[in-house]
């Protein structure tokens, strides 16, 4: 899944781009969609106006000055042009970019959050609500992993990235999350490796496998490891998070 960054220097060009009916986001031809390419690129070396297809889901992050809010959303081609979708819920925290202040950024801040710092916490905690959770991402490809987190914050979940199987367990170690999404493959232990030594530890942690293995028999293998879903990439926004609030959920239930 690819993200699309639009930038806006102005709250009334900003407000211009949204004054649709139809909740489009119409992409300018000369500054259309920079897709992101890593921070430690060169904003020369940045790809503009990237391919999308009629009809793909990309993840929109939107910036004003230092504000930043970032939502799935459908491309729809006009002509030559290209207009990004958004269901209303979304594209009315766009519209809340309008009216935050500087001091006040909107909760769904695409920038890291910190999380709460707890005293010897167990490793599978509860929460009050899916908005409230708390995952651990593993995965060594850093433009993936960004776009994740972009995309899980914007929807209220607290983020934490790591690279390694190994700094996975580090972090597990700390205590206080509620959820696992890793990639197959991984520097040093495999994706297989950590699901097996998380379960070992932690039997009730949810542990999500995202990643471009589809073979049936990964998938079966994965599930053996003790994974409770599987996601096969490139993905669907909005499936990926239904699948991840759907195992938030269970979690509650069951702790």
């Amino acid at each position: 899944m690819r993200s699309i960054v639009c930038r806006y220097e102005t709250v009334d060009a900003l407000g211009e781009a949204l004054a649709s009916a139809d909740r489009e986001l119409l992409l300018s031809r000369e500054a259309r969609a920079p897709e992101h390419a890593g921070d430690d690129a060169p904003r020369s070396s940045r790809r503009r106006g990237p391919s999308v297809d009629d009809g793909e889901w990309v993840l929109a992050i939107v910036e004003l000055g230092s504000r930043a809010t970032a939502a799935a959303a459908r491309a729809a081609r006009h002509g030559d042009r290209v207009a990004l979708v958004f269901e209303p819920r979304d594209w009315n925290k766009l519209r809340a970019l309008l009216t935050a202040g500087d001091d006040e950024p909107p909760s769904t801040d695409v920038s890291p959050k910190v999380p709460r710092r707890r005293t010897r916490p167990p490793a599978v905690r509860k929460f009050d609500a899916e908005g409230d959770a708390r995952l651990l991402l593993v995965d060594d490809d850093i433009e993936v992993s960004e776009v994740l987190t972009a995309m899980l914050e914007a929807v209220g979940l607290t983020i934490e990235a790591v690279r390694t199987g190994e700094d996975a367990l580090e972090k597990l170690g700390g205590g206080g999350f509620d959820l696992v999404v890793l990639d197959w493959t991984l520097p040093g232990i495999s994706g297989i490796e950590l699901c097996r030594a998380l379960r070992a530890r932690w039997d009730r942690l949810p542990v999500l496998f995202l990643t471009a293995n589809a073979a049936p028999n990964d998938i079966v293998e994965a599930f053996a490891c003790g994974a409770d879903d599987y996601v096969v990439k490139p993905f669907r926004a909005p499936e990926l998070g239904a699948r991840i609030f759907g195992l938030l959920r269970r979690a509650k239930v069951q702790g």
